[in-house]
């Protein structure tokens, strides 16, 4: 069941960056000479394989996803109505844990796509962080659940988000999924910060594969711990002179 606080956090969010879309762009190694090059040390940040797509969905699939609440469906038909489809990828990546040791994380993107101009084009990123799950196995690029149970953070970041034309990247954290990590550092902002940041440099890196391109807007947002998450990522982003057009 979707939390009405939950889904009222995610479209006062949205309707706030509604108007704020927009568009522009990102971006070798090289040798010489007879010797192949030293193996270089896994960095934070660095994709670990291609995006593997987890599901696409029409505008009516996740609609139909959430039906099983009237609140959730009637609360986003007075919002605003989704008007892309979503392809969702799951992703993993290079990041460090609580005490700095090199360690592995997963995440989702999720890229909208249809007929509409909204849908198409360089489009703004947004980067979310989610809220506290007692779920090791927790991954929000399965929006289907486990055990066929809806993962309702994930479709409401899909319907609220993607489904209105951001590409939303949204880090399942360390020590979640398949994170080799044996732990979450939970709350720590230090860490935490650097796993999103890790999660979006490794979406960026993946965008031309999946056919989408990033504009110049970036938006950082949370729910529940992820608001915390939020915070802490934008005073690094901050610290680290990277550009964030809201949060």
């Amino acid at each position: 069941m979707v939390r009405s606080t939950e889904l009222a956090t995610l479209i006062a969010a949205a309707m706030l960056l509604a108007a704020c879309g927009g568009q522009s762009g990102h971006g070798g190694n090289g040798g010489s000479g007879s010797n192949p090059p030293a193996p270089q040390t896994p960095q934070p940040g660095q994709l670990l394989q291609n995006p593997q797509e987890t599901g696409s969905y029409s505008v009516s699939d996740l609609l139909s996803m959430l039906s099983g609440d009237s609140d959730a469906a009637q609360l986003l038909s007075l919002a605003f109505a989704p008007q892309c489809t979503v392809t969702v990828y799951h992703i993993e990546y290079e990041t460090v844990g609580g005490r700095g040791e090199a360690t592995t994380a997963s995440g989702a993107i999720m890229v909208p796509g249809g007929a509409e101009p909204s849908c198409q084009g360089q489009r703004p990123i947004l980067l979310y962080a989610h809220g506290t799950s007692a779920q090791k196995s927790y991954d929000i690029a399965n929006l289907a659940g486990a055990s066929g149970n809806v993962n309702d953070e994930g479709v409401l970041l899909a319907a609220v988000f993607a489904a209105q034309g951001y590409i939303v990247v949204a880090p399942n954290y360390a020590g979640y999924d398949t994170s080799s990590l044996s732990y979450h550092p939970y709350l720590v902002a230090d860490q935490q910060s650097h796993d999103m940041m890790d999660a979006l440099t490794a979406a960026r890196g993946a965008l031309s594969s999946v056919g989408a391109a990033a504009g110049s807007k970036l938006f950082v947002t949370g729910y529940s711990q992820g608001g915390y998450v939020a915070l802490a990522t934008l005073r690094a982003m901050q610290a680290a002179g990277i550009s964030v057009t809201a949060a």
